[in-house]
């Protein structure tokens, strides 16, 4: 079969990612995916700053609540620690008693500190501090026994252990000045802490002067002690007077006055003015000094708690707002992404339905107007107008939604999709002109072969010299193929490949009128075949042609000593022939090659001259309805299975045997003289029926009973396997056994017979008459049955001489020769 060259197109392997392979959708997703991430992230940092202020500003109300309640233990410590000195100094029974029930109250308060301290994770300073306080408040007991006891236990140990407390707990006040809170709360708290040191430095004081009044004189430790108290008071209300608020130092001022307070600064004063080793002269007792100076303390402790209560407050409000900022911030992203969304996704919306609508009419023109339109303009000699509806039909535009890129895109589109329309439209009128131009110049080269043939016939019938005669017939042949090539380009131009014949065409006589259209006709075997099945005359010419190109293919694609083989069978309501070859086959590529020529005939290109059977063949057999399958691998060989269609035969019953080898004209075979060169004038006529040794033949189906008329004609069916092969027999004396039908079929040719003179040339050969078959008659009465000496070259000579003429007078088919002018033909 045909070996097209391999044409195959390498496709390099691309990246696996790539951001123009990936949908709009996809696309339109990172668009608004990557903003969407870069505001959670800020989002998500702005928060956690958020969260941690809110966080810190949470433990900062824990921690200033937490120093309101050491202030008020501070409160009830300086007030167990003046009641302690004065059990020490044995100043009344009742004192021993209050100083019980405060001891309860402190307890009362420790509980509330502890509490309150397992509910904060201080860090740094403060933790230590806590630490310690928590150390110290559990060896609160044993002071507090050792008081009870009334043992001779120093007074100064006893304040030193409280004082050492109560500094703790006002240095933790202090420190809460440092745990995260804004600059003026920072103050306040700073100002709370100063107030309470002042306290401190009035209780010190207070317990200085209960001391000195038990020793009954001031000692110089003693005076000093006082005045570093006194202006301890005095510092620490400066500091309180600077970093308080005007509202606070008014309150300071407004609330702690009166004439409690009035003399409690004189007898501060009187204290301090006391010169070292004299006595005090306070005017009073010192549980009426004691006294005195509580009422001041009172007012202060009034002012430092209502001052930790503003400042809870304040905290607080800074809590709840860092977490009003929080869910704020978390409402206004979520709100920020869902605008985000929205928008993004009715932008998407926008952009994929109109993409869509465009894809979608974009399929529509490729898919089925386009294809439509474009096998609508395939139609064979379409007019112009009939191209103009068409193509006006196809070449409506789009719908254009908008004046985007998508819309812009739309536009383009639709000036594409016309352009491809009007190039489609001038393809098939230039298809439909280059197929009338094909038309013409084949049916003017039909008509120029057609004379040529006729002058052949003309030169044969008249030629005496056998060379000459020889040459004519391959003249002849030479035209048979012209011929075909004629009738191939017909059959591209959108004709067919002949005219119909007057009757159905026997099977056998198809395939063999086939097979000597080619120039390897030689090689050409014709194998089992379906006598019973006949070719309708509408499709007989067209499939003798079809089977032609098949034929000559496999022939040329084949090793020149190889046969090709054609079978026909019926096989239920189906006829498949067979063309089979033993040549180098097709490989996967050359055979889809193959495949797609012939399911596309109508392509035109640059490889349609090399490969001009191919579409040929596609041609008819689309035209037909007859599938062709090729299979085909490398080494093996090519065969190629057509399939008919019921409409295109039919089957009759088994003629009999007289009846089948009469073989009517073939489409393609048509009777030729013998060659010259193959009769001797010095060799005896043959006799019939011969008497001497007969070759096998190899004809297929039955020849016993045939008329003489179409002996010739039934030897022309297969001219290797008839009498032009020599025999393998030993005895050449010796004739085979004949059977009756000789006698038969030499009745048959005295009664057809015509009474035509005979007539030769000077070297021997019949003269022809035109339409007109007659055989030497045969005079079965007088000639003896003998065996004949013949010698067996020359038989072969003869009959292969014989069969030349024969071969090439087959090469005629029914449509040219209805073409030839005289009548008696």
């Amino acid at each position: 079969m045909t070996d097209p060259a391999p044409h195959t197109a390498t496709k390099s392997p691309g990246r696996r990612w790539r951001l123009r392979d990936r949908r709009i959708r996809a696309k339109l997703a990172v668009i608004l995916v990557l903003p969407m991430v870069a505001i959670l992230a800020l989002a998500g940092l702005i928060t956690a700053g958020a969260s941690s202020s809110a966080l810190q500003a949470d433990q900062a109300r824990r921690l200033v609540a937490l120093g309101g309640v050491a202030g008020e233990l501070a409160a009830q410590m300086q007030r167990e620690r003046v009641l302690a000195a004065l059990v020490l100094a044995g100043d009344e029974a009742s004192v021993l008693e209050e100083y019980r029930s405060q001891a309860a109250a402190t307890d009362t308060v420790i509980g509330s500190f502890r509490d309150a301290a397992s509910d904060v994770q201080p860090s740094g300073g403060l933790a230590v501090l806590l630490v310690r306080v928590e150390g110290q408040l559990d060896g609160l007991d044993a002071v507090r026994q050792q008081v009870q006891a009334g043992r001779d236990v120093p007074g100064s140990v006893v304040v030193f252990r409280y004082r050492a407390v109560i500094a703790d707990l006002i240095s933790y006040r202090q420190g809460l000045s440092q745990v995260g809170v804004d600059a003026e709360s920072a103050n306040k708290l700073r100002a709370a802490s100063a107030l309470s040191q002042a306290i401190e430095s009035l209780g010190l004081m207070q317990v200085a002067v209960i001391q000195a009044d038990i020793a009954g004189r001031l000692t110089p430790a003693g005076q000093q002690e006082i005045i570093g108290a006194d202006s301890g008071v005095t510092e620490a209300l400066q500091a309180f007077q600077d970093l308080a608020p005007p509202g606070w130092r008014s309150a300071l001022n407004t609330r702690v006055t009166g004439e409690a307070v009035i003399e409690a600064e004189r007898l501060q004063g009187v204290a301090v003015r006391t010169e070292p080793n004299a006595a005090l002269r306070l005017g009073t007792s010192a549980t009426g000094w004691a006294s005195t100076v509580d009422a001041r303390m009172e007012l202060l402790h009034a002012v430092e708690r209502d001052l930790d209560r503003e400042l809870r407050g304040d905290v607080s409000r800074q809590r709840d707002a860092a977490r009003r900022s929080i869910v704020a911030l978390a409402g206004g992203v979520l709100t920020c992404l869902f605008v985000m969304v929205l928008i993004g996704w009715w932008v998407a919306r926008s952009l994929t339905s109109s993409l869509s609508r465009l894809r979608e009419g974009a399929e529509m023109v490729a898919q089925r107007r386009l294809p439509r339109v474009v096998e609508q303009l395939d139609t064979n000699n379409i007019d112009r107008a009939t191209a103009g509806r068409l193509m006006a039909e196809a070449a409506a535009p789009l719908r254009v939604d908008g004046s985007d890129e998508v819309g812009q895109v739309a536009a383009a589109f639709n000036i594409v999709a016309a352009s491809a329309v009007r190039i489609a439209g001038e393809q098939a009128l230039l298809r439909a002109e280059v197929s009338g131009i094909f038309h013409s110049v084949s049916r003017r080269l039909q008509r120029r072969a057609n004379l040529l043939m006729v002058s052949l016939d003309g030169l044969e019938r008249d030629e005496q010299d056998p060379e000459r005669l020889r040459r004519l017939f391959d003249l002849d042949h030479v035209a048979t193929l012209i011929r075909r090539l004629i009738a191939n380009l017909q059959v591209l131009a959108g004709g067919r490949a002949g005219q119909p014949t007057q009757a159905a065409v026997p099977l056998p006589d198809l395939l063999r009128a086939a097979g000597q259209g080619i120039d390897d006709y030689l090689r050409v075997d014709v194998g089992e075949v379906d006598n019973a099945v006949s070719i309708s005359p509408d499709a007989a010419v067209d499939l003798i042609h079809l089977l032609a190109e098949l034929l000559d293919n496999a022939a040329k694609f084949s090793p020149p000593d190889s046969r090709v083989v054609v079978e026909g069978r019926r096989v239920g309501d189906l006829l498949h022939i067979q063309v089979l070859d033993r040549g180098m086959g097709l490989g996967d590529e050359e055979l889809k090659l193959v495949r797609d020529r012939i399911t596309h005939p109508h392509r035109i290109d640059n490889r349609t001259t090399d490969q001009m059977g191919l579409p040929v063949v596609g041609a008819l057999a689309e035209r037909l309805g007859i599938t062709v399958g090729i299979r085909s691998q490398r080494h093996q060989g090519t065969q190629v299975d057509l399939t008919i269609p019921s409409l295109l035969f039919s089957s009759a019953p088994l003629r009999s045997a007289v009846e089948s080898d009469r073989t009517a004209e073939m489409p393609a075979i048509r009777p030729r003289p013998t060659p010259a060169a193959a009769v001797s004038s010095s060799t005896p006529p043959m006799s019939w029926p011969p008497t001497g040794q007969i070759p096998q033949t190899g004809l297929t189906g039955s020849s016993a009973g045939a008329a003489a008329p179409v002996i010739f004609e039934q030897l022309s069916r297969d001219p290797r396997r008839s009498w032009f092969t020599t025999s393998d027999a030993g005895d050449e004396d010796q004739a085979p056994e004949l059977s009756p039908a000789w006698q038969e079929a030499a009745a048959a040719a005295e009664a057809v017979r015509t009474t035509v003179p005979e007539q030769s040339t000077p070297n021997g050969l019949p003269v022809r008459q035109p339409g007109r078959r007659v055989i030497p008659p045969v005079d079965v009465a007088t000639r003896p049955r003998v065996p004949v000496q013949r010698d067996p070259n020359a038989l072969r000579r003869q009959m292969n001489a014989f069969h030349n003429g024969l071969g090439a007078a087959g090469r005629h088919t029914p449509p040219y020769r209805d073409l030839v002018k005289d009548p008696s033909r």
